[in-house]
């Protein structure tokens, strides 16, 4: 009788297998079943751009499980206490070793009980979990920390039995997800999002009043540079330096507020963009040649270039390009690093060169198109004064 049912259970089984199989299922985890008879195992594998405590928390939020975790309707802690509002609550929950649990199935079934059988925090949550009277299953995840930076969650769920069979029904059209939806539950790393807050005011500078704003922003439409003025966050303030480009335009010079108000802040930056950017990478023209460079240096080992992109979107990007390729073994072509560009020498008057003199050469030199040396000048309301004079020049040679 014993063997007929394990061979009612076998072909049962294998029956299952065909089904899920011929499912089409995305998912971006790696997944894996087994079964013999009295012994089922499935095992899923997925890696998180996370740090493991953030993966541990959301592991740990036993009532957020029915969110993520196929076939589980709600978890309810068990709580020796007197009151009865108490017995299920997690306030007063001791989540140990040993603690028990209730689970209610997404089915007609009732309530079963279960337990937490090991822990290590950030590191490894072993329970056992009930779905049904004639099988139980032990549930564990493990999370390891990759040389890469993310971190690697494995959830293995394991029966035996002569019922063990059910572990993997349904396995392939919905238990293979369940690490694929924990991804959209992990919270959020708020300390990195503080310091990259910190990175970018200490990178903003010294703060501008308005003047200078207008002003910086007005003498680089002039030189037919818009993005400046475009890139002011405040409306009013925008609408200001768009209104006082116009008369400036139409007076042929920047009106003497605006050459006095340029003195009274640092200068902005050059429209050119430096040899190298900030954490020391090389200047792309595009984000695909940089992420291509970022990801080709960290799976040679070197996580700085990665690690020193000051954008955080962008960062993540190129840290799930580097898990794709550590998991397909399909570099991106690694692109050619720009040129430096030569930087320009700043204009000076010499011993043998007055200030006027050097104003004239500038304001020709303007005419002709090479802002290189106009763009150097230490002294901003000289620079200033021969931009004006330049665009008087160019007018007056239509």
């Amino acid at each position: 009788m014993i063997l007929v049912l394990a061979i009612i259970a076998l072909m049962l089984a294998i029956y299952l297998f065909i089904k899920d199989a011929g499912g089409q299922q995305i998912i971006s985890s790696q997944f894996d079943s087994f079964y013999r008879p009295f012994q089922a195992e499935t095992i899923v594998r997925h890696e998180y751009v996370a740090k493991p405590d953030l993966i541990w928390k959301t592991l740990t939020t036993l009532q957020d499980y029915c969110l993520w975790f196929p076939g589980i309707n709600r978890i309810l802690p068990v709580v020796d206490a007197p009151r009865y509002v108490h017995r299920f609550s997690f306030d007063r929950f001791l989540f140990e070793p040993g603690a028990f649990i209730k689970i209610r199935p997404k089915s007609f079934l009732p309530s079963f009980n279960g337990r937490i059988m090991g822990m290590e925090t950030n590191k490894k949550l072993e329970m056992e979990m009930r779905f049904s009277p004639i099988n139980k299953e032990t549930v564990s995840f493990q999370i390891n920390l990759t040389p890469s930076g993310s971190s690697e969650v494995v959830c293995r769920r394991s029966s035996y039995g002569l019922f063990s069979f059910l572990t993997t029904w349904g396995f392939t059209d919905s238990g293979s997800a369940i690490l694929h939806n924990l991804a959209h539950f992990i919270p959020e790393d708020k300390i990195e999002n503080k310091e990259d807050h910190d990175l970018e005011a200490e990178n903003a500078g010294p703060q501008l009043s308005r003047e200078t704003i207008i002003a910086q922003a007005v003498q680089a439409g002039l030189d037919g540079n818009m993005d400046l003025i475009n890139a002011i966050p405040d409306k009013p303030t925008r609408g200001l330096a768009k209104a006082a480009l116009v008369k400036s335009k139409r007076s042929g010079g920047m009106p003497e507020q605006l050459v006095k108000a340029l003195a009274a802040g640092p200068v902005a930056a050059p429209a050119a963009a430096p040899a190298e950017s900030t954490g020391g990478l090389p200047a792309f023209t595009n984000n695909e040649d940089l992420i291509a460079f970022v990801v080709n240096k960290a799976l040679d080992g070197d996580m700085d270039p990665i690690n020193s992109i000051s954008e955080k979107p962008l960062r993540g990007k190129a840290k799930a390009t580097m898990v794709k390729a550590k998991r397909t073994g399909k570099r991106p072509a690694m692109p050619d690093l720009p040129d430096a560009p030569a930087m320009p020498t700043p204009a000076t008057p010499s011993s043998n060169e007055s200030e006027e003199k050097l104003i004239a050469r500038l304001i020709d030199a303007g005419v002709q198109g090479n802002m290189d040396e106009i763009n150097a000048l230490d002294n901003k309301v000289l620079r200033g004064k021969i931009k004006a004079a330049v665009i008087r020049a160019k007018r007056a040679n239509k």
